[in-house]
């Protein structure tokens, strides 16, 4: 199976939560709902607003032709050949509560670099850093699905930041963030 066609998968899977049946359960107010529009990102260029700008480097480079939303697969995609320490980021979609989990779902293709190395995903919100997960590098291709738990009341509108950092030209790409409400 080529990579391509194996994200085709992953990105149905997580965005369906599996196969449909002939008797579909009504909707409950514990549905998942998007936490963002993947169109919607925005590089976060000013070192005061970024949850991750301690982690970059002072010779970190990033050309804005690195990371865009694909309209096929309807993800944010990262080449970090172009851009490699991005932080991008929107407001919340929906107020959060205590209790929601929040599922972030992220795909890689191969990771290579010149020597051993690790790539970084981060999720913040509201400026607290409450997602990170590392890849070693090198890699095969792979999935990501990450969860954390909100811990406050957070308005809709609430500033939420994605991160990518590694060395070596590698792709990754944000699938989805989606918020389970608790129950």
């Amino acid at each position: 199976m080529r990579c391509r066609e194996l994200h085709g998968l992953l990105v149905g899977a997580a965005l369906l939560g599996g196969c449909p049946t002939d008797d579909p359960d009504p909707p409950d107010d514990r549905d998942p709902f998007a936490l963002v529009e993947q169109d919607a990102w925005v590089r976060v260029t000013d070192p005061g607003e970024d949850a991750f700008a301690d982690q970059r480097p002072a010779d970190a480079v990033c050309d804005d032709a690195g990371y865009y939303f694909d309209p096929l697969a309807q993800t944010l995609e990262i080449k970090t050949e172009i851009c490699d320490y991005p932080t991008l980021g929107q407001p919340s979609l929906a107020a959060l509560a205590p209790g929601d989990v929040v599922t972030v779902f992220a795909f890689h293709d191969f990771l290579t670099a010149e020597e051993p190395a690790q790539g970084y995903l981060g999720m913040a919100i509201d400026g607290q850093i409450e997602w990170q997960h590392t890849v070693p590098i090198p890699s095969d291709f792979g999935s990501i699905e990450g969860q954390f738990t909100i811990d406050r009341a957070l308005p809709a509108g609430t500033p939420v930041q994605f991160h990518v950092h590694n060395h070596g030209p590698n792709t990754w790409e944000l699938i989805a963030v989606l918020v389970t409400p608790a129950p």
